[in-house]
């Protein structure tokens, strides 16, 4: 049976149940785990008063084109995008320390910079965010936004579901940007991965129409191209 929240994770015996449910609700270890992690959040804020439940930072933020604002606004390329600071926080790290308030230091941020989204970028990364899944054509046209940002703002299941899908989509097109990926967020799989791809589709690569262009933004990662080619003749030497 799927889990009744993120309705991706097949689910055998776990149920949560409540008074006003008696029947419980299916629901995966995650899913569990980060419902506990948010309730803990919020006990903590109504315990110590830092944030006060009934200001609710279960209210609405918003998010901009680029910004995480507390109130919709018309500045940026579209308009604004609700979003909570709870589930921001608790999804989060480093969105939970921007999002910190401290009574006696500073009062609760009311925007966050997010500059690397357009404002389409940042609603898919916001549907990932909240729905924990996303359509396949979705996630293949801003695969590269995704993987970054997920590694950026420390969000260890989106890094892994950026992996785990980057993968299905590699090839010898998508190859040269995925090894870029792999380099930005230093994940050792992708980068194999990749090198695989380029190695087994190299020619095909080099003379694509974006070669060259990769070739002057990322001379770096021609070294490990050249090397992962040496490597790849020395076995077939031996």
């Amino acid at each position: 049976m799927d889990c009744s929240f993120c309705k991706k994770e097949k689910v055998e015996v776990r149920t949560q149940y409540s008074y006003s449910n008696p029947g419980g609700v299916v629901i995966c270890n995650r899913c569990n785990g980060e419902i506990n992690n948010m309730m803990s959040l919020m006990n903590k804020d109504r315990n110590t008063g830092t944030i006060s439940l009934a200001d609710a930072n279960w209210k609405s933020n918003s998010i901009e084109g680029g910004k995480l604002l507390r109130y919709p606004n018309q500045a940026g390329d579209g308009p604004s995008i609700p979003a909570h600071r709870y589930l921001l926080a608790t999804r989060s790290e480093v969105f939970k320390n921007m999002l910190a308030s401290d009574a006696c230091k500073a009062a609760p941020v009311d925007s966050v910079s997010l500059p690397e989204f357009n404002h389409e970028e940042l609603e898919i990364f916001l549907e990932l965010l909240y729905c924990g899944n996303l359509s396949k054509e979705k996630f293949e046209k801003h695969f590269f936004c995704l993987a970054v940002a997920s590694q950026k703002y420390a969000i260890p299941h989106l890094q892994k579901f950026c992996e785990e899908h980057i993968l299905k989509l590699l090839d010898s097109s998508t190859a040269l940007k995925v090894l870029e990926i792999s380099e930005i967020t230093s994940n050792e799989t992708l980068k194999v991965d990749a090198l695989e791809s380029i190695l087994s589709h190299s020619e095909e690569i080099y003379f694509s129409p974006g070669y060259e262009e990769f070739a002057r933004q990322n001379p770096h990662l021609l070294v490990h191209i050249t090397r992962a080619h040496s490597i790849s003749d020395k076995k077939r030497k031996v």
